[in-house]
């Protein structure tokens, strides 16, 4: 296998690229709320075991998803600040991103994405009056 160190794309095919992976981030979570909604149908009907059991199974799911979306991000911010080539300063930027991605809650933005409480209750300004 032949190694070309001088891969040549154009900055429009990069920037369309981007853009791509910008949509797929927006339709995935979009196809986890789907799924979430027809979760909440069927869960409705079940009781127990089963009902926890499919939740639980949504939930890792809505968390892979999580993890796609949040590695799309990078290879996007990669894609646009290699279009012109990367500088030091760009790496950088991108070691940056990658210690930002790898520090996010999953678990949290599954919930967000899910729809679920985050766990902390919800508190009245009444209570403060």
């Amino acid at each position: 296998m032949e190694n070309n160190a001088d891969l040549v794309a154009s900055s429009g095919d990069l920037t369309r690229l981007a853009r791509d992976l910008d949509s797929m981030q927006r339709h995935l979570d979009n196809q986890v709320r789907r799924m979430d909604a027809i979760v909440d149908r069927i869960e409705a009907g079940w009781q127990g075991e089963a009902a926890k059991g499919y939740r639980a199974l949504h939930r890792g799911a809505a968390e892979d998803a999580v993890r796609i979306r949040e590695t799309l991000k990078v290879i996007e911010t990669a894609v646009l600040l290699g279009r012109d080539g990367f500088t030091e300063e760009d790496l950088e930027t991108m070691r940056q991103i990658r210690s930002i991605a790898s520090g996010v809650d999953v678990a949290r933005e599954a919930r967000e994405l899910s729809g679920e409480p985050s766990g902390a209750s919800a508190r009245s300004a009444l209570r403060d009056m």
